[in-house]
């Protein structure tokens, strides 16, 4: 048997304070979780003039392994988007945008992290299409947006095989991670942002979960799973940040 455990945020546009964090961290260490985020952690949509972004900051003393890479933390040009989150101490992940010229420099399309019981955890990231292709706006980007279908596969097929729990933080919202959750059901887990619900929403459907927490910092998902003969069992607890 192997099992995990995932505490979840998405949507915070900067409103996480330093109260929540701390309660984050301390959540997290309790039950010895994978701190992710599936986007949109930043509020502001233009790269702004402050060496950081404070809420990066906070979520490095929480404790985050990993986010996704949302239309907030999104910029046109490359050297804008990375200052967004060039002081995150965790991954920034987007399968899906690709530099005209070099690489993304921390921005990575994938990682692999260790699990607390020794399984390893696979993590992809999938930002909404910021500039359609071939639009008037692309000449002035030197990044290109994949179609997130042909992103999506490449990192199933990356890293499938090799590890134990395959998860996707999602931000390009409910619906189109319904499509993704039919088109690669050897994905375990969607954890999603972009959709800001007004309840939380857990479900799993043909063996694949999906978790949405509340916008604003207001709550986390905690979700432990556990696989036996193949099949995923889970729970799941949402504890109030405000």
């Amino acid at each position: 048997m192997t099992s995990v455990s995932l505490l979840h945020t998405a949507d915070m546009h900067s409103r996480l304070t330093t109260e929540a964090a701390q309660r984050l961290r301390k959540v997290r260490q309790q039950n010895a979780a994978l701190l992710v985020d599936s986007g949109d952690a930043i509020g502001a949509l233009n790269v702004t003039v402050r060496r950081s972004e404070p809420i990066i900051a906070l979520m490095n003393a929480a404790g985050y392994m990993a986010m996704a890479v949302g239309n907030r933390e999104y910029f046109f040009r490359k050297r804008g988007m990375l200052h967004k989150t060039h002081s995150a101490t965790f991954a920034a992940l987007s399968a899906n945008i690709r530099p005209v010229q070099g690489d993304m420099g921390h921005i990575k399309r994938w990682t692999t992290v260790a699990a607390p019981d020794g399984g390893r955890v696979g993590l992809f990231g999938l930002t909404p299409t910021m500039i359609a292709p071939g639009s008037w706006m692309e000449r002035l980007s030197d990044m290109r947006f994949l179609h997130w279908q042909e992103a999506a596969q490449q990192a199933v097929t990356a890293l499938r095989g090799q590890v134990d729990w395959l998860i996707a933080l999602s931000h390009l919202g409910q619906e189109r991670d319904q499509h993704l959750m039919e088109l690669f059901p050897e994905i375990d887990v969607i954890l999603g942002g972009h959709s800001h619900p007004h309840t939380t929403e857990i479900e799993e459907i043909s063996g694949t979960l999906s978790s949405y927490p509340r916008p604003y910092a207001k709550e986390a998902v905690l979700i432990t799973l556990s696989r036996q003969q193949g099949v995923i069992h889970y729970n799941s607890r949402v504890i109030e940040l405000l």
